[in-house]
């Protein structure tokens, strides 16, 4: 019965010891650390999906990095529903650089420009660097990724000159709600009016579904929006017929009017109701009731 039993206890205590040599082995082999983060896990269709990789180097001393035959030392393997994609292009800006031992290095990257994940799906990605003392890669891990799209609630079309001798184009601003979760955002798009290009997609920031957005188009082609983001508050944003985002203002209710959007006879866009709102104001603190030791004399109830 004691045979037995210190035989079990010999094999569980070999069988943990050489797991934990495995396991120091595995480290002292990892030259390179790849880390890759993505801030969320569902998109909407064409919409900026930025990977922030790290690369730490473990290797004990200095590294070029470098890709093989002149190609860039990172890479990402992209799948959608279990098929590897081609990436649109292999120059994602990644020269040769030298990592210092012991240092790290990190690198934002938009998975969107460099390969085809605009497509409804489910999408798997990591990151490789290559190692060229070793000639091989070592990968982050797998991260897990959904694309959807929503149906545009608005729409218009504009005409785009890009230039004197040039023909103009026709270009689309639309508006789409996103619901993520229990929060919704509201997100534009500036597309082709004929044709499949997309020139942006982004969000605009929260969202709340109480009072229907205000969207118009002055006399530069520039998109101006205004919507509800939380009881009485209201974002005023701007974005460019290029599609670059030109910031935005807030403004509050007051109980008599409630800010919305006008445009002039020269095509110029204003607010008109509500108040101007700082959202990094702190709020003001209410005034306290005097209390009795801070009252005049004679003021005083017996």
């Amino acid at each position: 019965m004691n045979l037995v039993f210190q035989s079990k206890h010999r094999y569980f205590f070999v069988s943990v010891f050489f797991t934990l040599i495995l396991f120091v082995t595995k480290e002292s082999n990892a030259q390179l650390i790849v880390n890759m983060n993505l801030p969320k896990t569902n998109y909407l269709s064409y919409e900026p999906m930025v990977a922030t990789v790290t690369v730490y180097n473990r290797a004990g001393n200095d590294v070029v990095l470098g890709g093989p035959k002149g190609r860039g030392w990172m890479s990402f393997d992209v799948y959608r529903d279990g098929q590897l994609l081609s990436p649109r292009s292999f120059d994602g800006g990644f020269e040769t650089m030298l990592l210092k031992a012991g240092r790290s290095v990190t690198k934002k990257v938009d998975i969107n420009r460099l390969y085809p994940v605009a497509d409804y799906g489910s999408y798997t990605i990591n990151a490789s660097v290559y190692f060229p003392p070793r000639r091989s890669y070592f990968s982050s891990k797998k991260r897990r990724v959904n694309v959807t799209d929503a149906r545009a609630f608005w729409k218009q079309s504009f005409g785009f000159s890009q230039g004197r001798n040039k023909l103009a184009s026709f270009r689309q601003f639309s508006l789409h709600e996103h619901r993520e979760s229990a929060n919704s955002a509201l997100y534009v798009r500036l597309r082709e009016t004929k044709g499949t290009k997309v020139y942006c997609t982004f969000s605009l920031g929260r969202f709340i579904n109480v009072r229907k957005p205000q969207a118009t188009i002055d006399a530069q082609n520039r998109l101006h929006v205004m919507h509800m983001i939380s009881p009485r508050i209201y974002s005023h944003a701007r974005v460019s017929p290029e599609g670059a985002f030109l910031g935005n203002e807030y403004f509050r209710e007051t109980t008599e009017t409630r800010p919305s959007l006008v445009i002039d006879a020269g095509g110029s866009v204003k607010v008109v109701g509500g108040i101007a709102y700082d959202p990094n104001k702190p709020p003001e603190a209410e005034k306290q009731p005097r209390s009795a030791s801070e009252l005049p004399p004679g003021l005083l109830s017996n």
